[in-house]
């Protein structure tokens, strides 16, 4: 997910490691950060396995780190941005859809298209396993009942989160198909 992020920033220009940090941190929402235990490592290798170049700028006495994408860390985002989406990866899921489609301006229509279709074959098979679950619960009212109700309330939640999702993500990929090339 890091790596998506830090070539997706790049391909919009040259960045240092502290802004790549603070932008993540704001994109993220709240409570999700990246350290700089997991950053620079991660840059490390993005600059050892050719993803990236570093330039050293010198500012006011101090050594800044500069990070630009290559040509073969553009094809690692294209490859990137064209895998399918997980949807066992516990949570994650949502999270790198979000950040793909930040990036979807550079990614061509089909791309675009093949990865909001994937997120809406997740959401609808993630809401018929909640009506599943809740059909199950409603049929055989296990016990405790103050438990079961609760988590019936809490399907009712998910359910409706699903519901809003799945119609928002249909509308994007109708605006998605209506644009021009």
């Amino acid at each position: 997910m890091y790596e998506l992020f830090v070539l997706g920033e790049l391909m919009t220009g040259e960045k240092h490691g502290y802004m790549l940090q603070d932008v993540l941190k704001n994109s993220l929402g709240f409570g999700r950060k990246i350290s700089s235990g997991t950053l620079y490592p991660l840059l490390s290798r993005m600059t050892e396995s050719g993803s990236i170049h570093l330039r050293i700028e010198e500012k006011g006495g101090r050594a800044r780190k500069i990070y630009e994408i290559t040509e073969a860390g553009r094809d690692r985002f294209l490859q990137l941005m064209t895998m399918p989406l997980d949807s066992h990866a516990d949570g994650e899921t949502g999270v790198i859809f979000r950040l793909k489609m930040v990036y979807f301006q550079y990614v061509a229509k089909d791309v675009r298209l093949a990865c909001l279709d994937q997120y809406l074959q997740i959401l609808e098979k993630n809401c018929r396993y909640v009506s599943d679950f809740e059909s199950y619960l409603l049929k055989h009212k296990p016990e405790p009942e103050a438990q079961r109700v609760q988590l019936l309330r809490v399907f009712d939640f998910r359910k409706r989160l699903g519901e809003v999702e799945i119609r928002w993500v249909k509308e994007e990929i109708d605006r998605v198909r209506a644009q021009q090339e």
